[in-house]
């Protein structure tokens, strides 16, 4: 594999490790249950997204201990 090509992937592969998504389970308060690969998270969520149970939802995990709720993808 070319330098270039590797690099590329190494970016991609770093792009996609911030973005996940998982399923709204439960909501407790403000805050969403939300089933990630098979690890039960309560994350918070932007104020103008309101879950539903069963939702496939987006989750920004760019911070490392501050993962957001996004939203529903289109």
């Amino acid at each position: 594999m070319r330098m270039v090509d590797a690099l590329w992937q190494r970016i991609e592969d770093l792009v996609a490790s911030q973005k996940k998504q998982g399923v709204v389970i439960g909501i407790v308060g403000n805050k969403v249950q939300v089933n990630v690969d098979n690890t039960l998270l309560t994350l918070p969520r932007y104020k103008h997204y309101t879950p539903a149970l069963a939702d496939i939802v987006d989750i920004d995990a760019s911070r490392r201990g501050a993962w957001i709720v996004i939203g529903t993808p289109a």
